[in-house]
């Protein structure tokens, strides 16, 4: 009797440690890509034909991925989080405020919410910042709720370049 206990006592404990090891092993390797990655996508009618350009996050489980979007009526950039949701701005539940800083300044912006609190679309202006710091070889920082990231310009123009011209 006493040795089955002490038996399930050990493989208890080795299967603890064998969760948390597993656990380690899944954060540690869980999107620990900070690469730009593009892609394409056809849609039927033609008109739903787009380009992506994203930057996965770090942390899938809990990171925050950027997401520009070209279709024929233009450029968006998306922020997408995986988690817990955006919280909303106190003053306006529709939209989200974000930090933003670039090389010589920062500022928050209002970002429109989408359904369920986890998508913003960031407002042209702060795009059109964005994409120019970036080509222009500088980072930039974002932060959002309990969200951050540190967005390098590393393999970013060219496959900007890409996207842009892409045909759609």
């Amino acid at each position: 009797m006493q040795f089955r206990l002490k038996a399930s006592l050990i493989k208890a404990a080795k299967d603890g440690a064998l969760l948390s090891l597993f656990m380690i092993f899944m954060i540690s390797c869980s999107g620990t890509s900070t690469n730009w990655q593009g892609e394409s996508a056809i849609g039927s009618p033609t008109s739903l034909n787009s380009s992506r350009l994203y930057l996965a996050p770090t942390n899938e489980f809990s990171g925050l991925e950027l997401e520009f979007v070209q279709m024929r009526d233009g450029l968006r950039l998306y922020l997408n989080v995986y988690g817990l949701e955006i919280p909303p701005d106190a003053e306006d539940s529709c939209t989200s405020r974000v930090y933003f800083s670039f090389k010589d300044h920062a500022y928050h912006c209002a970002a429109a919410r989408f359904l369920g609190g986890q998508r913003l679309l960031i407002p042209e202006y702060v795009q059109l910042e964005m994409v120019e710091y970036l080509q222009a070889g500088q980072s930039v920082f974002i932060q959002v709720g309990r969200y951050q990231a540190n967005v390098y310009p590393e393999q970013f123009v060219s496959l900007f370049q890409a996207m842009i011209g892409a045909r759609l």
